[in-house]
């Protein structure tokens, strides 16, 4: 963030003792800070004074040593269908600043901080349960859940219906694709990653490959929780990743941004 008083904000939004934040000014300040350190998260600006933050993404993308961390796009530039197709390929989120902007900022900072909101202040505590208790937008969405594990399925499916959700409900990657070809109205997907006949990263990639399906917000179900399978998830086409067993708590957090990011 190249504005001082916005990157003040931003801090000031977000910091707490239980984060450490590195603040830039530049794209290659930016570049040098990722390139040399480990983040669980950056915030990202568009308008920058030396490059744009599409060519930022550009170059940590072109760097193969290099795995980027979750990216947060928060601009207040009006993007093109083309410019947020772009996006969508490098970042986990897209704010544009504006009502609830700072709430949805520090909601999905807390989600890829892993932050306990609790332990929050109560100020804090409050615009984020203010913004989540606004669950209306799982209310008649549509939820396409593909796992092989029968146990698990009922009981997600349970849990979701009882949120607000239709629950599809899928038992291997070739039934998914069948049933997202089947129903128009999937808002969002849960995709297990291994199952039989079709395992989850082909399901991902096939569903990627049809147009009308770029910007579907899945979500990846894994039995592991190695950072080389959530890198997997992502290079598969995932949006973001779950281990099992799955914290609900967290499933509901990453349903809600996800579903308002698209």
């Amino acid at each position: 963030e190249d504005d001082c008083s916005t990157q003040e904000s931003i801090k000031t939004l977000i910091g707490n003792n239980d984060v450490h934040i590195t603040s830039v000014q530049t794209g290659a300040e930016a570049e040098q800070e990722i390139c040399e350190k480990d983040f669980d998260c950056v915030v990202l600006d568009l308008g920058l004074s030396d490059m744009t933050g599409f060519e930022l993404l550009d170059k940590l993308q072109n760097n193969k040593n290099l795995i980027i961390p979750p990216v947060i796009v928060y601009t207040g530039k009006e993007l093109s269908q083309r410019e947020v197709g772009k996006l969508r390929e490098y970042s986990q989120s897209i704010i544009i600043k504006g009502a609830k902007s700072e709430e949805r900022l520090l909601d999905e900072t807390a989600l890829f901080l892993h932050r306990v909101i609790g332990n929050l202040p109560r100020k804090k505590q409050k615009m984020i349960t203010d913004l989540r208790d606004q669950d209306a937008i799982f209310q008649n969405k549509t939820i396409l859940v593909v796992d092989d594990d029968m146990r698990n399925v009922f009981a997600l499916s349970q849990f979701l219906s009882e949120k607000g959700f239709h629950v599809i409900r899928a038992e291997d990657g070739e039934k998914g694709l069948q049933k997202l070809s089947d129903n128009a109205d999937i808002s969002i997907v849960l995709m297990d990653i291994m199952m039989p006949r079709m395992d989850g990263y082909e399901a991902i990639k096939q569903i990627r490959a049809q147009e009308q399906y770029k910007k579907l917000p899945i979500i990846a179900l894994t039995a592991k929780a190695m950072r080389e399978d959530r890198e997997n998830c992502i290079a598969a086409g995932a949006n973001d990743y779950l281990s099992k067993p799955v914290d609900v708590t967290r499933l509901l957090s990453m349903l809600r941004v996800w579903l308002y990011s698209s």
